[in-house]
């Protein structure tokens, strides 16, 4: 008897998944049919890691239907907000805003909503006076204090272990008011108030629409003021920085200055390869997951789905020693344990899309 039972209980189980999974079937073909239209629009530059989120993000979409349509606005904050205002009007069903600053993010976004646009943010801290957020809204970020904590700590513990503190770092940085930077602020100064760094000089772009090329001359104008000995490290809080500043260093043949930067690129990693051996190390999440979980949050509200207030892309640190000459932004994740890896926000009837595309 007990054995009958048992066989009518797995039964009991195995059909009950059988019709979970067609239902979710029927619901991811039922999105899919929709053939949502989703905007995503970047206050900053098309520069290579961002071009890889966009990628990231088109590419997720078309799994569920989605199409996305990407806008920069290249740091033009007024130009923003009239690129995400006028996408409000013209039949997107959802939005990836990126890079929005604080003083009119939250009001930008208030108005996206209010409109019934589904709207997830990258590195865009939405809060009103008391610092309530916008309910429905997902704020996404990588986590910058841990990827500025990760990279010093490199640099306190493994690259100089042995040197005496302070370190005299020359920090590449922008701010106060990008919310990415003064997060990565937050642990830069813990390590200043512990007296294992000291800062030398903040060296920030001239035009940020040219964040490389116009790093590249400041440092370059301030090299000939530091000797051999008087420098450590170059701290760079974003790579298109560093980038910069291995150009210049390069061309002055200040080879005795290593850099250890935030972000990652394929370019970064060719100069982290050379045989100079400038550029130590960098923190970085596998950028195309950016967009990659913005848009599966964007699908999800747009399904009805729950979703979380808020979600953070976890870092990795990246050894130039660990770089073979294959190596490129997507496959370090069989170089680098853990990197790239994002299974996160992956729903049931998502899942059967992926499923019917070859994927996981």
């Amino acid at each position: 008897m007990k054995k009958t039972i048992s066989i009518v209980a797995v039964l009991l189980v195995a059909i009950t998944l059988c019709a979970g999974a067609a239902d979710a079937k029927a619901a991811g073909q039922e999105f899919k049919a929709k053939a949502y239209k989703v905007a995503y629009v970047l206050n900053g530059t098309s520069t290579e890691i961002f071009k890889m989120a966009f990628d990231g993000a088109i590419k997720e979409g078309a799994l569920y239907g989605i199409k996305v349509d990407v806008f920069t606005a290249d740091g033009d904050d007024v130009r923003f907000q009239d690129i995400v205002n006028q996408c409000a009007q013209q039949g997107y069903k959802g939005m990836i805003i990126s890079h929005g600053k604080p003083q009119y993010s939250y009001d930008l976004v208030k108005n996206v909503v209010a409109k019934g646009i589904k709207v997830v943010t990258f590195d865009t801290v939405i809060q009103d006076a008391n610092g309530k957020p916008i309910p429905g809204v997902t704020t996404t970020f990588q986590s910058d204090q841990e990827m500025a904590k990760l990279s010093l700590d490199y640099i306190c513990d493994v690259l100089f272990k042995d040197a005496p503190k302070p370190l005299k770092v020359l920090k590449l940085w922008r701010g106060p008011g990008i919310p990415p930077f003064d997060r990565r602020q937050e642990t830069y100064k813990k390590f200043e108030e512990a007296k294992k760094i000291k800062t030398l000089e903040v060296l920030g772009p001239s035009n940020p629409a040219d964040s490389e090329g116009s790093i590249a001359a400041v440092v370059s104008s301030v090299l000939p003021k530091y000797p051999k000995g008087s420098v450590d490290v170059i701290w760079s809080a974003y790579d298109a920085y560093a980038r910069g500043a291995y150009k210049a260093l390069t061309e002055a043949g200040r080879t005795d200055i290593p850099v250890v930067s935030i972000d990652i690129s394929n370019q970064d990693i060719n100069y982290m390869r050379a045989a100079d051996k400038i550029w130590r190390a960098c923190v970085a999440t596998h950028f195309p997951n950016v967009g990659i979980s913005a848009l599966r949050l964007v699908a999800q509200k747009l399904a009805g789905d729950p979703t979380p207030d808020t979600y953070i892309l976890q870092p990795s640190v990246i050894l130039a020693d660990q770089l073979t000459p294959e190596a490129n932004v997507t496959n370090l994740g069989t170089l680098i344990k853990g990197y790239g890896v994002n299974n996160d926000n992956i729903t049931p009837w998502m899942a059967e899309l992926r499923k019917a595309a070859g994927l996981k």
